[in-house]
Order: structure tokens, then sequence, then C-alpha cells
């Protein structure tokens, strides 16, 4: 059905209004256009008193909003009035009072997402406005954007739009594997809830004094891993859960994609901007440095901001900002963020003074720094700067690596980058391959490969596994073309080929010189940290290897019975190493860590008994009998085959 639609130029005068709109106002094209949208309008509330007249979908708009609504009647009917800026003026549509609709959340998300590309400084305030576009949407009372750190470590509260703020701002930071969000975080999977006062996993008590029932939290996915979580929140018991996980589950991709998008574009555009201004000259890096200390001011709203590397040497914005801060044990120096009045993880030494960030700066790996933003007045939500800050600078801060030495080039990277660890992810000469590319038969071969290291294939086997519908005589002729397609896309050059050779019997695939493959260097880690006779090393070492894990090995291959045995054994590598950084966790008092190691082994194998155990005893050191006793619980059912 036509939208009821006026088009508007910059200053609110129609220049355009559709049939139905001109119906609705009983007026004809030449009595409406180029007058003021209110005086054709003329809305008012229910209670007859003017809505128009100050028009605040328009004040909205020019304070900043890429859309606005408000609620009125016009001509006896209840209306919503619908404003988002387009091109060089406002589109107004007046529709029925109704929750939006997905078509209209996924328009809203896109409008967003541009915002945020060309109006950095309105991230946030974008971000609020398409959560209350989705919580609408979904019927509920909160809506509520957590993202991850760029080290996976923490889910940190960026954006929120709830009745309630004080309350879901109790507690704005949690652990990966801590609470909701970091328990969706690691399981990968949605959590819903009806009984959200009675469940102790949940750690916002305020939330639950102020009579919220039903929570829903949806993991926001990337190939790379979760950038971060989106939830929903009910004071209804009885809230229609299947309504709003079909929402989130439409929305959660597109708002995962965008907000990497986002914060990469700008994270690039700002690299770009130091780079034309310093050829990084012996003299440049404090003006880098302070550059990157007024984009950060700029984007988060702070009006001072400090670096500190490990020398004691200082920049600071102004110049005449002192910090009496040089705490050479600061957890900050381990890539720990911390705040002071700001939200997040608190400070253990300052508890006075301005509210304000303290960041690592990590440069090739290392905290070389420590980045403190300072606020005139705590942001809200507290911690809205944080993520998108670390996210932000880590390129732009690469620019104060050292220089090497010497004139010597550095290492080229490797001419095949080949990820398997989750879903394949292969680079080639640097260029990522698309995602789609790896269900086409050359690349299903390829799998074929890693999936039977150092194993001959025969023609045979391989029709089986691409073709195993086809006759075998006639599937196996088909072979040899798939082998030299896949030899063009992988090989230097496709008529001498080095990794994919024909042999008696068949073909082997064996990696050369000049690339990467993940599941190799997380078996060497593994084996490095077996023979570790340090502890903290071998616990360095078997969570390096856990970070590479990103998921079962070629994800993107769940029901080929040819990538089980490999999968298999993988996971059960995976699962080793995890319960012995576990154990060395434990014993170097990290009851926190080890929680969140044992709930995210779980997600890997739910049947290891052993875990469950640990999680148990672990849950218990800290006092969640409770907890320990559900767990327990769940060990009993996984062993009764329930």
């Amino acid at each position: 059905m036509p939208l009821q639609r006026i088009r508007l130029d910059q200053n609110g005068r129609i220049v355009q209004a559709s049939e139905r709109a001109l119906a609705l106002l009983e007026l004809e094209p030449e009595a409406a256009l180029g007058r003021y949208c209110w005086e054709v309008v003329r809305g008012t509330d229910d209670f007859g008193r003017p809505v128009c007249a100050r028009c605040p979908v328009l004040a909205r708009l020019r304070g900043g909003a890429y859309e606005a609504e408000v609620r009125l009647r016009v001509r006896g009917q209840r209306l919503r009035c619908q404003a988002i800026v387009q091109d060089s003026g406002v589109q107004v549509v007046l529709d029925e009072r109704r929750r939006p609709k997905l078509g209209e959340v996924l328009f809203s998300l896109s409008w967003a997402t541009q915002r945020m590309v060309d109006e950095p400084m309105r991230f946030f305030q974008t971000a609020e406005l398409f959560l209350g576009k989705l919580r609408r949407a979904a019927g509920m009372d909160a809506a509520e954007l957590f993202l991850a750190d760029p080290e996976h470590k923490y889910l940190i509260l960026t954006a929120l739009d709830a009745e309630n703020r004080s309350a879901f701002l109790e507690r704005p930071w949690f652990a990966l594997g801590e609470g909701y969000p970091g328990i969706v975080a690691v399981d990968r999977s949605p959590l819903v809830t009806h009984r959200l006062d009675e469940d102790e996993r949940y750690l916002r008590l305020k939330v639950k004094e102020a009579g919220y029932r039903t929570y829903l939290v949806f993991p926001l996915e990337l190939p790379q891993g979760v950038i971060g979580v989106l939830n929903l929140a009910s004071k209804d018991a009885n809230a229609d859960e299947g309504a709003a996980l079909e929402l989130l589950e439409a929305v959660a991709p597109v708002v995962a994609a965008g907000v990497y998008s986002v914060l990469t574009s700008m994270g690039e555009r700002q690299l770009l901007a130091l780079l034309r201004q310093s050829r990084l000259s012996d003299r440049a890096g404090d003006a880098v440095i302070e550059s990157l200390l007024r984009s950060a001011m700029a984007f988060s709203g702070a009006k001072a901001a400090q670096y500190k590397d490990r020398s004691g040497h200082r920049v600071a914005v102004p110049p005449q900002l002192v910090v009496n801060c040089d705490r050479e044990d600061c957890p900050v120096w381990i890539g720990e963020p911390y705040a002071v009045r700001a939200g997040g993880r608190p400070c253990p030494w300052v508890e006075e003074g301005r509210p304000r960030y303290c960041l690592p700066v990590v440069v090739q790996g290392e905290v070389v720094a420590v980045e403190s933003i300072f606020f005139s007045r705590v942001p809200r939500p507290q911690t809205r700067a944080m993520a998108p800050l670390l996210w932000l600078q880590r390129m732009a801060w690469q620019l104060l690596a050292p220089r090497a030495a010497t004139a010597e080039d550095p290492p080229p990277a490797p001419r095949l980058e080949v990820r398997a660890l989750g879903a394949l992810s292969v680079r080639i000469q640097g260029e990522a391959l698309p995602p789609q590319r790896f269900q086409t038969l050359p690349w299903r071969l390829f799998k074929l490969f890693l999936a039977h290291p150092e194993r001959v294939q025969t023609p045979e086997e391989i029709a089986e596994a691409l073709w195993p519908d086809l006759d075998p005589a006639y599937a196996a002729r088909r072979v040899a073309r798939v082998v030299h397609e896949l030899r063009k896309q992988i090989e230097p050059d496709a008529g001498s080929p080095q990794m994919l050779r024909s042999v008696e019997g068949g073909y082997l695939f064996r990696f050369t010189e000049g690339y990467a493959y993940d599941v190799e260097r997380f078996e060497a880690l593994i084996r490095e940290a077996d023979d570790q006779d340090d502890e903290g090393r071998a616990l360095a070492g078997y969570l390096a290897a856990l970070d590479l894990f990103r998921g079962e090995f070629l994800a993107d291959e769940p029901y080929a019975d040819w990538v089980e045995a490999e999968r298999a054994y993988l996971r059960a590598l995976a699962v080793r190493a995890g319960e012995r950084a576990g154990e060395l966790l434990e014993a170097m008092g990290q009851e926190k860590a080890s929680l969140s190691l044992y709930r995210r082994l779980i997600a890997i194998d739910p049947s290891d008994p052993y875990l469950y155990d640990r999680l148990a005893a672990v849950l218990r050191s800290m006092g969640f009998e409770a907890r320990a006793r559900e767990i327990e619980l769940r060990k009993q059912a996984l062993l009764a085959g329930e």
C-alpha cells in the first residue's frame, strides 16, 4: 500500500507529497507545496494540544539525529510521524501507530551505519537511536549494545535505550564468560529467560529489582570472532521471545558487520590522515601522539588526554595537564583497561578525581604505553567510548612501532594464509577471498585435502566426497578438471604444481614455503607448552593456542563425513590444552579466568564430565553454591544420556 509521504526541504517546507498524504490532509497539491509541514499537518496530542507547531521531529534531526518520530492525531486519526534525513532534505511518513516492521528496522540500520561513517562524532547518538527502533520493533522495554575489546577479553556497554537507565548502568562491564553478555560471547548462542529474578548468572541486581523478567542476549558474530552482543529486556514475563529472536536473527549479522565496518573505516581514515601529516621522522613521534589524543578526545567528548610510555615520556593535551599516577604495577601495563569513576573495571588505587579511562596502547602485540582519557563529567553510559576507542586506535598506534635499526626489508607476508579453525578463511598475496567461494568444487576439494593431511587421495575418494550421488566412474573422470581449477587458484604456476602434486595412486597436497596455516600453529603452540618447565610460559602457550581456536575445524562444512576425524582430533586437542590451562590458572589463584575458560571449553565439548567437575569446583570456591549445584545437575543429566 502506498505510504503517506511528505518530502521537505532543509527549512521544513513541503516540496513533494504522495496522493495518500494529500488525501489525509484534504488538500490539493498546489495548496500544500511550498508551505511549512507543521502548518499543513496541524497534528495534536490525544488531548487536542498542538504538537506540530514546534515540530519535535525536526528539532531532533537538527540536533544530529538521523531519524526521529512522534505520535500525534491528524484529522481524527492516531498516527505515527516518522522523519528521516535524506539527501538534501527530510522525508516524513505518516502511518498508523504500530511496531516498526523488520524492513523498517533494517532500513533504519542502513541509515545509521552511513551516518556513523559520515559523522563519527554522532556515533553514540546514532547507536542509541537505532536501539530505540529495535526495542520498539521487538515490543521490549530496554535494548543494549555491548562491544568486545579488540583482544576479545571483555564485553563493554556502548549504547543503551531503556526506561530504567540507572539500573542497567549498575554494571557496564563483563569479562568473557561472566554474566549474560560474557556467557553468550563464549557460547556464541542466544540466551533467553523469562525468570530473570531467579537466575544467579545475571549479575545486575538493580535490573532485577526494577521488575525486568524477560531477557534475551544475541551474539554479534564475525568470521574472526564475536564483536559484541545485543540485549533486549522486558518487564513482561510472558513477552513474545519468538518474535524478538526472529528479529535479532535478521538484524544481528548486519549490526555486527556494520559496527566493524564503521570502526575500521574510521580507523583507516585516522591512519591515513596521520600518514599525510607526517613522514614519521624522529621528531614527528610526539606530533602523531598528540593527534591521536585529540582524535580520541573529539570522538569520546573528553576534555583532556595523556600518553605515557614505559620510559616515563609523556604527551598531554592540554600540555599543562598533570597526572600524579606512576604505578609500575598498574594492570593496564599487561593489557587490562581500567577506569576511575567511569564504569568499567575500577582502578584499585585512584578513587577520586575526574572521571577517566586508562587504556593500553598496544604496538605489535606489546603494551608500550598507557593512554588516559579525562572527562569533565561521567559519560552515559559510563563506558560508552571505551570499546570503540580501543578499536579505532588499534591501527594508528602501530605508527609508534620502532623503525628497524638496519636497512633490511622486513620478511614478506606469506603468499598463502589459511585459517581452518572455524569457517575456512584464505588470503592469497594478502587479499582475502570471499567466503562464498569456499562452497565451489575446487575449494571443497581444498578442504578435503586439509581434512586428510599428508595423505594421498585417490580419484575415487575425491569423487565420493564431492559427488556422492553420481556414478563413481563418471564422477572420477571429473576429478582432474577440478584439481586443475584448484591449482590455478593456489599455485604460483599451475603448470608446475608444488603443493598439489600428482603421485602414484592419486593426488597429494602439502604446503610449501611461503604459507601460514593456523592448524599447524595451533598444534605447535600446544607441543611447545607441553614441553615447558616454566608454568607461566606454559600457560601463555596454551592460551595462545586457544586464541587460534575460533571454532570447529572447517565449521562451514557441518555435515561432511570426511571432516569429522580431523575435527574430533583438533577439538580434543583444544579441550586438553584448555584443561591444562584451567588447572594452571586455578593454581595461580585466577578463579575468574579459570571460570571463563571452563565455560568456553564446555561450549566446545559439552560431553566432557571433567569440565563440569572443574567448573562446579571453581564456582563453589567463589561462594556460588547454587550455581555449582546447577552445573552438577547438568553433569548428571549428561551421564544419564538426557
